[in-house]
């Protein structure tokens, strides 16, 4: 016999209460249903009914979270790889532009206050050191000794070397006299400032066809040749290479034993 279902219990249960108690109503009651129900109550109790039925209702509700959470969850998987392929290009993109940033500052750099400038290099005076004069039968022997100040001047941000180099006294183009300048290294932005000793060789003068006549006079012309070899290196990418050169064109006077018409030329050969 189908007495309506569980779900009527408790509604069925409270009603026949509430008659029994009252007695004064009179309701037709189907006992046959109502002992059915009323075993149902006494072996599963109305706790757990209550239980049962509230059970059945949070199931089904997480079945409709389920269902509606779903899509939800399908799209914020399909995001997450758009996410990640729009952080992987803006790391990208700011590498490279920062790469590209360093590189322009670099190149500026280099070209301004890392350019490879040539060295300044000149003479601030010649000083006569020694003359000495002897008299032959015939011919008179000149000894001299000159003492050339000599200033290097680096204008680089960069150490600058130059190797051994040399300074040669001529007479009337004859090489009369040398002196050897040692190889040294100059630091970034400094000056170095050396003296020279030339060592004029006596017998050379007579190789020169008017030294007799200079020497009545009493005025020798010499000058003197200084070629100094370096090269700077810049961030040990770059290494300029270079030949300084300087001219100087002077006159011995015989009588008082001092120098004159003092002027130096300057050149520079890159390579």
């Amino acid at each position: 016999m189908n007495c309506g279902g569980r779900e009527r219990l408790a509604t069925k249960t409270a009603e026949f209460a509430r008659f029994n108690v009252t007695r004064s109503w009179r309701l037709p009651v189907n006992w046959s249903c109502l002992q059915e129900e009323l075993h149902f109550w006494d072996s599963k109790g109305y706790d757990r009914i209550v239980m049962e039925h509230k059970a059945e209702k949070d199931m089904e509700k997480e079945r409709i979270v389920d269902v509606k959470s779903a899509p939800e969850d399908a799209e914020v998987k399909a995001s997450k790889p758009l996410y990640r392929r729009w952080k992987f290009r803006l790391c990208c993109g700011l590498g490279v532009g920062f790469v590209f940033l360093v590189g322009i500052l670099f190149i500026i750099l280099f070209f301004t206050v890392f350019k490879a400038r040539d060295p300044i290099i000149w003479i601030n005076g010649v000083r006569l050191a020694d003359l000495n004069i002897t008299y032959g039968t015939f011919i008179p022997h000149v000894q001299l000794k000159l003492d050339m100040n000599l200033t290097v001047h680096n204008p680089n941000r960069a150490d600058y070397k130059y190797s051994n180099s040399s300074t040669i006294v001529f007479y009337q183009q004859i090489q009369v006299g040398h002196a050897d300048i040692p190889a040294g290294q100059l630091g970034a932005g400094k000056t170095k400032t050396q003296i020279v000793t030339l060592n004029v060789q006596a017998d050379k003068f007579l190789e020169g066809s008017n030294f007799t006549k200079d020497f009545v006079s009493g005025i020798i012309p010499v000058s003197a040749t200084t070629r100094v070899r370096g090269e700077v290196n810049v961030l040990n990418i770059y290494k300029g290479h270079g030949v300084s050169y300087s001219w100087c064109n002077m006159s011995v006077f015989i009588v008082n034993q001092t120098l004159a018409s003092f002027h130096c030329s300057y050149a520079l050969h890159h390579g």
